[in-house]
């Protein structure tokens, strides 16, 4: 009988916990990865991924130039060249500075699947002498996985036309 009763006490106390803290939304998990200012920060998103998570980035430059994409699974992000080492990138992104970087707006989809969070910013950029916009999108999807939500993917795309 005392062990009903201690069952029963504990059921209570892990339900009431649950209800306390309850988990995050699809679109709070994608706040908090556009919200990380740095690699520190981003870092710390990265229990909030499923273990089998994919980034895929795609630039569009526009001009006659053909997209760029690449795509990498969050599981290595530890493990990935430092690109602020890569001489590439640096010589072509010489003379590019971000001017100004409107607030995302997000949408959110449900399907059977999971939920798809859609984040739209707008970001001024001077490259050079000329002034320019940029639109980036971030689509999330969005799962559950062992009873909480974590991203399953994301595709960020870095639209230059």
């Amino acid at each position: 009988m005392t062990r009903i009763f201690a069952t029963l006490i504990g059921m209570t106390l892990a339900a009431g916990l649950v209800l306390a803290n309850p988990s995050d939304e699809p679109m709070e998990l994608a706040v908090r990865y556009l919200e990380a200012t740095d690699e520190t920060a981003i870092a710390a998103t990265w229990k909030n991924w499923h273990p089998e998570a994919v980034h895929t980035v795609t630039i569009k430059y526009g001009l006659g130039l053909p997209d760029e994409q690449f795509s990498y699974p969050a599981s290595d992000w530890e493990t990935l060249p430092d690109w602020r080492q890569d001489t590439t990138l640096k010589d072509a992104m010489q003379g590019y500075t971000e001017a100004t970087r409107s607030a995302s707006r997000l949408t959110s989809e449900t399907d059977e699947d999971g939920t798809h969070v859609t984040a739209v910013t707008r970001v001024g950029y001077i490259w050079g002498d000329t002034p320019g916009t940029m639109i980036q999108t971030d689509k999330f999807f969005v799962v559950s996985q062992a009873g909480r939500l974590v991203i399953r993917a994301l595709d960020t795309t870095f639209d230059y036309r």
